[in-house]
């Protein structure tokens, strides 16, 4: 079945819950493309740019509610989200279901005080999906 292919500078819609965690990005959600195709002279997104995706967030867990830092990154593409048959040098990325996303704290969330327990600095899974900026062209 097609579905739509993701370009360059499509945005990126994360859930919020990575296991426990409340998670927000803070910095502008979005892919880049680096494929040798244009649509709508943008660069089409091509598999290993999911790996380039680095999000800047915020976030909190239920026990600790002083916010801490991280980076979101897209740990896998779904098998619906790669083009089987692509004209291009790699398979091209598509919209898909959800994609399985991961949370790395840089500064851990706080328990109030007077604990100022920190959380773990484990990475934590969650979800995200594409939103296309484009309904034209797509592929299979």
């Amino acid at each position: 079945m097609s579905d739509i292919v993701i370009i360059d500078q499509d945005s990126l819609l994360f859930m919020p819950m990575f296991g426990n965690r409340v998670v927000i990005a803070t910095g502008p959600a979005q892919i880049r493309g680096s494929g040798l195709s244009n649509i709508n002279g943008r660069k089409v997104c091509i598999a290993g740019d999911e790996k380039q995706v680095r999000i800047n967030a915020v976030y909190t867990t239920p026990t600790h509610t002083i916010p801490g830092t991280g980076i979101i990154t897209i740990a896998s593409l779904a098998a619906n989200q790669r083009a089987q048959h692509a004209g291009s040098h790699a398979a091209l990325i598509l919209k898909g279901q959800q994609f399985t996303a991961q949370f790395e704290p840089s500064k851990p969330a706080q328990m109030p005080p007077p604990a100022n327990t920190p959380d773990v600095a484990a990475p934590s899974s969650g979800q995200g999906m594409f939103i296309a900026s484009q309904f034209v062209v797509q592929a299979s």
